[in-house]
């Protein structure tokens, strides 16, 4: 009796998972214009469901425990360990998270004070920079004008030396008439 569908039918006679996985992969590698197939993710942590209102079967208060309640506890006894492990679960991720979010903070602090002293020491260079530039010009200005002092004074000095020239020529004529006289 042929089963419907061929790749089932194949899928169930690999061996082991990596034939399972080998098979897949060459069935794509036929069709490469088909899209793959991506399972969609499981819900994360589904909680348990509420336990019932009114329990119908309660276990009775008989000598001898019948077949009937050990069925019942078993199955009260598993709805109670999921419950516990949806507890613990819970508790495990959000000690992950908290954990996760210190350990973000420190890096995000940590980045906070190297960015922080970078800064400063960039804006030392740049205030530093600034100082010299303003020396710098300064200085030029200064020697602009101790360049115009100079020819002020190179022009000053030439008339003065004139001057006194003209005074010592004049002086020495004046000497000159008196001792003629």
């Amino acid at each position: 009796m042929p089963r419907d569908d061929p790749i089932i039918e194949e899928e169930r006679r690999a061996h082991t998972a990596t034939d399972l996985i080998r098979m897949r992969l060459e069935r794509l590698q036929q069709n490469i214009h088909k899209p793959a197939p991506i399972p969609a993710r499981r819900a994360e942590l589904k909680p348990p469901r509420p336990p019932p209102e009114f329990v119908r079967n309660v276990v009775g208060s008989s000598a001898a425990a019948g077949s009937a309640e050990y069925h019942i506890y078993r199955i009260n006894r598993k709805k109670e360990q999921n419950r516990l492990d949806y507890i613990a679960r819970i508790a495990e991720k959000e000690e992950l998270d908290e954990e996760y979010k210190a350990r973000k903070e420190e890096v995000e602090r940590m980045e906070a004070e190297r960015t922080a002293k970078k800064r400063a020491k960039r804006q030392k260079r740049k205030e530093a920079a600034k100082k010299r530039r303003a020396v710098k010009k300064e200085e030029e200005t200064s020697d602009e004008t101790s360049e115009d002092s100079d020819t002020r004074d190179d022009a000053n000095n030439e008339n003065t030396e004139s001057m006194q020239k003209e005074t010592k020529l004049e002086t020495c004529d004046m000497e000159e008439q008196h001792s003629s006289h």
